[in-house]
Order: C-alpha cells, then structure tokens, then sequence
C-alpha cells in the first residue's frame, strides 16, 4: 500500500497536529470526491509532519520541542520594531521577496528586479545586493516595502509575508533548523520504508521548501509517485537562488511524478514553479505546474472550512485532490 505524507506550511505553531491533520484529510476527501475517487484516506493512512512549534522557537531562538509526525496576526504597529531586530543578510532576502511580491500585484517599487534564471542586465540589475544598501537604510526600505504590501496587495499582509519569508530565510540558512526539520520528514519517509511501502508527498507552501530539500539529498528510500507542491514558494526569486546556492537544482531522484498546483492570485507562492523561474537540467522529468482557483481567503491555504461546512483550499480540489488519489490507488 502507498502511504501519504503530509507536511505543512509556514505560521502554524500553536495549532493541534491533530485537528491540522483532520483538516487536511478532510479538505482531501471533498477534492477526492469532486475527482470521481473513491478513495478517503483517513489517519491510519497518513503521517502528518508537523514542526510549527518547532520553527517558531528556533527562528526566535528558544530550545525546540521536537517535530511529531502525526499517524501574525501580528500587530501592523509591531513590524519596525520586528523588522530593526534582524540581521542585514535576513532583511536583504525578505525585502527582495517583498519587492517581487509588489511586482507580481502590479506595483513594482524602485530597486525592483524581475524573476528568472537569468540576472537582468547591468543596466536594471537592482538586487539589493547590487544596490549595496546596509544598516538603517536596509531598514527603512524594509518597513516602506511591507507598507506598500499592506496598501497594494490584496489577500497578502505584510505580516503574513514577513512570517513567510522569515521562517523561508531561517530553514535555508540555519542548518541547525534544517536538520531538526528534515528529520521529522525523514522519519515519515523511514515510516513508509520500514513497510516497504513508496510514499506520495504533499506539501504546502514552506512544506514545499523542506520536502524538496529532502527528496533532492536522498538516493535511497521509498519510491515517491507523487510530489504535490500546492501554494509552493519555489519559483520566487530570492527562494530559488537560495536553494540553489545549497546544491544544484534537480528533480527530486525518487519522484516519479512532480505536480504544482497554483492559484495566480496566490502571492504567498508567486510563480508557477515552471522552467522560466525553476530551471531543472537537460533531460529531467517536467514539473507539472497547474493553475487552479483556491477559494479559501487569501487564496493559499491547503485546507478551509466555509461556513456552509463545506471545504476549500487547494487540497479540496478535484484537480489537485486527484493526482493523489491515482497515485495512492
């Protein structure tokens, strides 16, 4: 039998791994049967790594709890303080993604430079590398970016971007992070290979980000059929040059199938994650990016309940919700 890993996204310490997980087995039974599958996956069925707890203490530097694989509204007047607290390689990487951010809805602020695999030329090279800029300036471009996101994109705050790409920055360049993380997916992948059992993957958002990460280091270990990447961040700019200053990017070895669904009003993800903004090398298996309509607010959850009862979000899709089914049958 397959079994199915599920590995969430970013902000979500505090949450009941349990009552997550219900969530999203319940967001993918909706796609499921919107899809003609019969298939219902219930807990036994699934391992759900959940490392909220876990981030969030090691991005504010606390000591962890462990990560559990289960079989900000923050104060807008808070963001200067939060922002002057971090160090100038961290404000760089966020600001680049809140200034892609800003172009994708239609704003595109002075320093702003395109995504692609290719820099753009000298002339409009404007990273903020290349701008050079450091100490408060660095600062103060921060705090009027995420002031504009908070004016001209809807469905994005500038808190909920600030989280997201802090808790991106803090997996990719704090190794401490990354090891405590990746072995919580790691041992949902040993869980599918104790039972010589391959295992279907999905991941939401940061999710996307570590299990990518993990799949790419791994030469052995169950077959992978499915990578599900919904609401993945991978095509932005600053993300991909960050992972591929780790390794070469590469299609996962074990993964028979990669498919990422993407709602277009999903600024939290971007990019499709497609050969233009995630360049894979000659000769490897294509990325399947797929555009969707997420109805959940915000456009990027992976599983919402409505008040009707009923289920939205990317995983409630019968486009999205049905590649697993097959891979799972």
């Amino acid at each position: 039998m397959t079994r199915l890993v599920l590995v969430h996204g970013r902000d979500l310490d505090g949450r009941d791994p349990e009552s997550l997980e219900g969530e999203w087995l319940g967001a993918l039974g909706a796609g499921l049967a919107a899809a003609g599958s019969p298939l219902r996956p219930t807990d036994d069925d699934a391992s759900f790594v959940y490392y909220g707890d876990t981030l969030e203490r090691l991005v504010d530097g606390g000591t962890p709890p462990p990560v559990t694989v289960h079989a900000l509204a923050a104060d807008p007047a808070a963001l200067p303080r939060l922002v002057r607290a971090l160090p100038d390689g961290e404000l760089r990487f966020v600001l680049d993604v809140a200034r892609e951010v800003l172009a994708a809805a239609g704003h595109r602020p002075a320093g702003h430079r395109p995504a692609g695999p290719s820099p753009a030329p000298p002339a409009v090279e404007t990273s903020v590398e290349a701008e050079g800029v450091v100490g408060d300036a660095l600062v103060d471009a921060l705090v009027a970016t995420l002031a504009l996101v908070d004016r001209y994109v809807p469905g994005v705050s500038a808190a909920v971007l600030l989280t997201l790409t802090r808790d991106v920055y803090a997996y990719l360049h704090d190794d401490a992070v990354r090891r405590v993380i990746d072995a919580g997916l790691a041992d949902a992948l040993a869980d599918a290979t104790s039972a010589v059992e391959p295992a279907v993957v999905v991941a939401h958002s940061l999710g996307s980000v570590v299990a990518y990460s993990v799949l790419s280091a791994r030469t052995g270990g169950p077959d992978v059929p499915l990578l599900l990447t919904p609401g993945s961040p991978l095509g932005i700019r600053a993300v991909r040059e960050a992972v591929e200053s780790r390794a070469p990017l590469a299609f996962p070895a074990r993964a028979g199938r990669w498919v990422s669904p993407r709602d277009p009003r999903d600024l939290l993800a971007l990019h499709d994650v497609a050969p233009d903004v995630f360049p894979l090398p000659a000769g490897s298996p294509g990325i399947e990016a797929l555009r969707v309509t997420n109805r959940a607010p915000g456009f990027h959850a992976a599983a919402y309940r409505l008040d009707d009862g009923s289920w939205a979000g990317y995983l409630a899709l019968p486009e999205v919700a049905g590649p697993v089914g097959a891979a799972l049958a």
